[in-house]
């Protein structure tokens, strides 16, 4: 073979090798997503959250919208077959504000609107089992489950005065499931897209009447469940 054919095949060669996924991850920086699967993998992220009351709780809040932040560690450590099984500990607040306007006279004796906010909200900690799967050299699928507590509280309107307001705060024991995609970026640094869904189990009750009069007796679950869609950085370690 001439020394032509030879660094033309070589060239070829290493071509192909830069193009692989596995060497464009190399070359990033993300050795973890070509780690052996018996190698632990640690996982590290700060997510935003956009919260959905999905519960009975949706009921008192119009959008029944919110936002939040939250914290969680993952190790995988366990190969089963493709996976990685591990353990995670998840914690955050999510909180879902309502605004209303009530009416009320000053000491004029004008009426005028007084705009008040309906606020529950939920700081959550979990801990449970934790899988994770490569797909192919780019993305981690993430997925798990878990039990802990809800610290929930509830804070409601029924007029312009703040003596009259509604408040609940309830400590719930709840269950957690999530799904997500970590996208190592460079240097075992990138982006994780998920969902989480809370369930508490609370027999924490208010009045969901408005119009009931003062002593009126408690007829409303407020703690409930809800969904938390997330992004995160994150660190693989």
């Amino acid at each position: 073979m001439s020394l032509a054919a030879t660094i033309s095949s070589a060239t070829v060669s290493a071509a192909l090798l830069l193009a692989s996924p596995g060497a464009a991850a190399n070359r990033r920086g993300n050795t973890v997503l070509t780690r052996a699967p018996e190698k632990p993998i640690i996982g590290v992220a700060a997510a935003l959250r956009m919260g959905v009351e999905v519960g009975s709780g949706g009921a008192f809040l119009s959008p029944p919208l919110g936002f939040g932040f939250g914290l969680d560690l993952r190790y995988h450590a366990v190969p089963i077959g493709p996976l990685r099984f591990g353990l995670e500990v998840q914690a955050g607040h999510t909180r879902f504000p309502s605004i209303r306007s009530y009416e009320r006279v000053d000491e004029s004796g004008a009426i005028e609107s007084v705009p008040r906010t309906t606020l529950l909200s939920h700081t959550d900690i979990t801990l449970g089992p934790s899988f994770q799967a490569p797909l192919g050299r780019r993305v981690f699928l993430e997925f798990g489950g878990g039990g802990g507590l809800i610290v929930s509280s509830f804070n409601r309107p029924r007029s312009a005065d703040p003596n009259e307001d509604q408040q609940l705060v309830g400590y719930s024991p709840a269950v957690r499931g999530d799904l997500g995609f970590g996208i190592p970026i460079v240097r075992n640094q990138g982006l994780r897209l998920g969902a989480s869904f809370q369930k508490m189990f609370s027999n924490e009750q208010v009045v969901s009447d408005l119009d009931a009069p003062p002593g009126a007796e408690p007829d409303s679950i407020v703690f409930d469940m809800y969904l938390d869609i997330t992004l995160a950085y994150q660190a693989w370690f």
